[in-house]
């Protein structure tokens, strides 16, 4: 009798030691946007690690976080590349159908700047 309780007592400690699995894939999301808040005249080199973390979850079949399409999305508007833009946010708004309010008036937003650099041209 004792040896179970010994046997059970090892077993939920080895159980609590045990990490839980993320049910996202953030990749390097959170140490990158510090340091981007640390030096936010490196946005570049945040859309890239955006962009890789992105990749990355899709290559193994890992489900992308809510929001991480959108901010991308956003970071690559403000870098003026539109059509990019509203792809992100096209992903964000099928992949997370609540945000769709909030994809769709970006979208408006990426496509009226791209028909504004259109006219520029």
């Amino acid at each position: 009798m004792k040896r179970i309780a010994i046997a059970a007592a090892a077993l939920m400690l080895t159980a609590c030691a045990t990490a839980p699995q993320s049910k996202y894939d953030w990749g390097t999301y959170e140490q990158s946007l510090y340091q981007y808040y640390k030096t936010p005249a490196e946005m570049n080199v945040l859309a890239a690690a955006l962009d890789a973390s992105i990749v990355n979850a899709e290559k193994a079949s890992r489900v992308v976080p809510p929001g991480l399409y959108a901010e991308y999305g956003y970071l690559l508007l403000q870098q003026g590349k539109n059509r990019d833009a509203i792809a992100f946010f096209g992903k964000e708004k099928a992949k997370w159908p609540e945000s769709a309010t909030l994809m769709n008036r970006m979208i408006k937003i990426a496509e009226v700047k791209s028909a504004g650099s259109e006219v520029k041209q």
